[in-house]
């Protein structure tokens, strides 16, 4: 395994609606003569006109549906047993994540004994991660994961992905929506951007895709396991596939713990012998 491996897949790790409503109107009758009889045109036209305000209701709905059962939080702390692939190198990691909503993301990455090979903080615009195998220090603009993932991505997308919320940026007016039952999948085309996603009969996000068709890039998660953590269901399995021209990464999470709105420490000193690396 080489001797940053560990250290440097941390940075690849993190990557990976309207209403319409319906008027009743009346016929006038005009010079006292009764309203003529609507025509098998006009008639069609309406049933075709009521049905699709019918729809867009219902669309309308489930996406409501779908962002009030999105996890919401001030602060996460989770740990979690991962299986990290990156290529043909594969190694078991532990992960400790913390996040402060739209603020700051913390991940913590350990090795063999527990030893502590990696630290990261990301913030919405800068991407810091001390390298404890090389005694190195990386502070990057947040465009450095460009590198290993699609430009689209920000620290909203990714916060979204770490904790399984749908990527608002991508839910649009022209996103389809195709309901079964009491679960729905969601479409969005932006340009050379494919955005997909399933949700469960709760609501919940199951799966996502997001696929730069153009720059043979793709980022797709898959939930399971979900669990309750402060009255909301949150979920414990999350795997990642990452595709970027030549790498290929896969990661296996499996959260052992999980706690919403508790006080977090975002721990982050860089040691004097350190190199920096900017």
């Amino acid at each position: 395994m080489r001797k940053n491996m560990l250290s440097r897949s941390l940075l690849i790790v993190l990557l990976l609606g309207f209403f319409v409503s319906c008027k009743s109107t009346k016929a006038v009758g005009t010079s006292g003569l009764p309203p003529k009889a609507a025509s098998s045109d006009s008639m069609a036209a309406a049933v075709t006109t009521t049905a699709a305000k019918s729809a867009n209701m219902v669309r309308a709905e489930k996406l409501l549906s779908i962002k009030n059962g999105e996890t919401s939080f001030n602060t996460l702390s989770g740990k979690a047993k991962a299986a990290l692939s990156i290529g043909s190198n594969a190694n078991d990691v532990t992960m400790n994540i913390r996040i402060k909503n739209k603020e700051v993301i913390w991940v913590s990455l350990t090795a063999i004994a527990g030893l502590e090979v990696a630290r990261a903080l990301i913030t919405p615009d800068s991407v810091r991660v001390i390298n404890r195998l090389e005694n190195v220090y990386i502070k990057k603009p947040f465009s450095y994961l460009y590198e290993f993932t699609n430009n689209k991505i920000n620290f909203a997308t990714l916060q979204s992905v770490l904790v399984g919320n749908t990527i608002s940026e991508f839910i649009t007016g022209s996103t389809e929506v195709n309901i079964d039952g009491a679960k729905a999948g969601l479409k969005t085309n932006v340009g050379s951007i494919i955005y997909d996603l399933m949700v469960n009969n709760q609501n919940k996000v199951v799966q996502s895709s997001l696929k730069d068709t153009a720059a043979s890039q793709s980022l797709s998660v898959f939930y399971g396991d979900f669990q309750a953590i402060s009255q909301q269901q949150v979920p414990h399995s999350v795997v990642m596939k990452s595709q970027a021209k030549s790498k290929n990464i896969s990661l296996d999470l499996k959260y052992t713990k999980i706690e919403l709105d508790v006080p977090v420490e975002i721990p982050f000193r860089v040691p004097d012998r350190y190199t920096i690396k900017n």
